[in-house]
This record gives C-alpha cells, sequence and structure tokens, in this order.
C-alpha cells in the first residue's frame, strides 16, 4: 500500500511538472525549448581520474574523440569505454572487439595504458544495469571520480543513474553530453532532435517513477 502511494505521489509530481512545462512552452517557446534540452543535458564542470564513455551497441569514433579532448584539456586522465553486448550482434565487428577498440583508440593518440574496455550485457534496465557493473569495477581501482560522456538527451538519465550507484562506491559523477546528429541550441529545428528529446524526456521520468533514481533528480542536477 505504501509503495503504491509513493508512486502515485511521483506521477502526480511528474504530471504537475508536465503542465507548467507545456504552460511555459506556449508563451516562451524558444527559450524554454533551449532551456529543457539544457534540461535533459546538464554539462558538468571540474576533473576526474576517468572519462567513462557511456555503452551502446558500437562505440562511435567522435565519441571517443570528444572523450580524448576531455583528457588533452587536462580534465581527466584516462578513458574507459562501455558497450553493450547482445545476442544480436552488430553486424561486422571484429572476433576481439576489446582488442580492435584499444589498437583503434592508440592510434587516435591515446596510450594503451589509458584506456579501459567494459562489455556489458545488454540487459534491461539497460543504463542501470550498466552503471553498477562499470563502477564496480572502477571502485576496485579506487577511482575517486569520473566523468560520464553520454549521447545527447540521454546525458541526465545516466548522470543520476551514475550519480546513485557512485554514490555507495564513493565515487562522485560528472556528466557531460556529447551531439552527433543536432546542436543543443535549435534542437527542435530537428526531427532527430525533436524524436531524442521525446524518447528521452520520456525514459527519464519512467527512470523517476520505477524508483532507480530519486524523485530529487526532477528538480537538481
Amino acid at each position: 500500500m505504501r509503495k503504491g502511494k509513493r508512486v502515485t505521489k511521483r506521477a502526480i509530481l511528474v504530471l504537475a511538472l508536465l503542465a507548467v512545462g507545456a504552460i511555459l512552452l506556449f508563451f516562451f517557446y524558444p527559450t524554454v525549448l533551449c532551456a529543457g534540452g539544457r534540461y535533459l543535458a546538464p554539462e558538468g564542470r571540474g576533473r576526474a581520474e576517468v572519462v567513462i564513455l557511456e555503452g551502446s551497441m558500437v562505440v562511435e569514433e567522435r565519441a571517443v574523440r570528444v572523450g580524448m579532448e576531455l583528457i588533452s584539456s587536462g580534465r581527466a586522465k584516462k578513458l574507459a569505454v562501455v558497450y553493450h553486448e547482445s545476442d544480436e550482434r552488430a553486424f561486422g565487428l571484429p572476433p576481439d572487439y576489446d582488442l580492435f577498440l584499444i589498437q583503434k583508440i592508440s592510434e587516435l593518440g591515446l596510450k594503451k595504458d589509458q584506456i579501459s574496455i567494459y562489455a556489458v550485457p545488454r540487459e534491461h534496465p539497460i543504463t542501470l544495469n550498466e552503471a553498477k557493473i562499470v563502477l564496480s569495477k572502477l571502485a576496485k581501482d579506487r577511482t575517486p571520480n569520473a566523468i560520464v560522456l553520454a549521447e545527447d538527451f540521454h546525458t541526465r538519465r545516466s548522470y543520476w543513474v551514475y550519480k546513485q550507484i557512485g554514490k555507495t562506491l564513493g565515487i562522485d559523477i560528472i556528466p557531460y553530453p556529447h551531439f552527433s546528429r543536432f546542436k543543443i541550441d535549435g534542437w527542435w529545428q530537428k526531427a532527430e532532435g525533436v524524436r531524442d528529446f521525446l524518447e528521452e524526456g520520456m525514459k527519464f521520468l519512467y527512470y523517476v517513477l520505477r524508483g532507480y533514481i530519486p524523485i530529487k533528480s526532477l528538480m537538481v542536477t
């Protein structure tokens, strides 16, 4: 019964926030949309021991380069690349994908001892399970902090999931988004931006309603 009441309270708060957002959007849509994009893609400041390139089925070179830029600028020392393993393996991947990634990333200019590769199973809830596996491994190396490099509007959900898990392991998390399909300013002018904003917004709310991340994640970064 108590759990049901908590879910109801969460749902009421979410609906109230959506209603307020709709009103603001009607009157001040360019400013509100820009703020909404930055809400789902927060960019933190500070330095960390490692950049975590958040998982996907296939690692993109553009994302790797963003992580390397953070290292070259002095904001981090190492790069941890995460990818998802699945029974439906992406076509064309080499048999030893870990070794392949290390080789390719080192060819871009990063030393091999600065690179870590983590393969995680693609199991739901994907982001939550990924964070548990990756941070537990980093905790064994006594990593004090990390920058989570996430794609587009997935950033806020990734940040809060990693933040929650990191808190229990003593690892501070800094969010950092990268955009490959559209720009943060004017995202609503691209179909990919609108689709990503709506999809990731709903997934973020789903994680809140399920209790995977705290309700305060709706209001603070």
